[in-house]
């Protein structure tokens, strides 16, 4: 059996900012999503863990990379990128396959 829509709680890391008043680097984000979760709507996620539409419109310009530096586009599902999709839970957790990082280029 499939484990695309099993549950799985993946971490984004903020990577860089322009201004660390308004995005904070190395804060941490946390969201339970089922493994064939789309890149793009994980970032409808992330997006709106921010108030202010100034920090909306900033953290819009980010990209998503796994923890290998891999970049993920919006049609990406998440379990794109781990080693074995069909893994359990703890061996992606203990292979960090779950910390995604919001680098701004």
């Amino acid at each position: 059996m499939s484990k695309e829509e099993d549950n799985i709680t993946v971490t984004i890391k903020i990577g860089n900012t322009r201004n660390n008043d308004l995005i904070k680097v190395g804060k941490e984000y946390n969201f339970k999503v089922r493994r064939n979760t789309f890149i793009c709507e994980l970032l409808d996620f992330f997006i709106a863990c921010f108030d202010s539409e100034e920090e909306k419109m900033e953290i819009k310009k980010y990209v998503i990379f796994s923890k290998g530096m891999i970049r993920l586009y919006n049609k990406n599902i998440i379990m794109d990128i781990f080693e074995d999709p069909e893994a359990s839970d703890l061996d992606v957790y203990d292979r960090d396959e779950t910390i995604f990082y919001a680098i701004l280029i």
